[in-house]
């Protein structure tokens, strides 16, 4: 049975928001293991904070990413249980994709 187009949404929000929370944190951690190697290399002046600085700027990226991920998911989830056409269009209703229905 096809879920609800509402919790697909919702599992497709959870799985954007877990990839976030278990990268920034995964980035935090490199970064607090990297720090004294950081500080060996380039000093007390920048190798305290470079590591840090670099792993905020990654959590950034990630943050900005999350739509990106949600969309992967509900790609993800139209090919698992099918897309979703209506009669009169050849555009599913969950990922927004043009799928022809022509046979090639």
């Amino acid at each position: 049975m096809t879920p609800s187009k509402a919790e697909l949404e919702a599992k497709a929000k959870h799985f954007a928001n877990t990839v976030f929370v278990i990268g920034a944190g995964v980035l935090m951690f490199a970064a607090s293991l990297s720090q004294p190697l950081a500080l060996a290399w380039l000093g007390p002046v920048i190798g305290e904070h470079i590591t840090f600085i670099a792993a905020t700027i990654g959590i950034f990226l990630l943050a900005a990413n999350r739509p990106r991920f949600a969309l992967f998911a509900i790609d993800r989830q139209c090919k698992k249980y099918g897309h979703a056409l209506s009669d009169e269009t050849t555009v599913c209703s969950r990922c927004y994709q043009t799928i022809s229905t022509s046979p090639d």
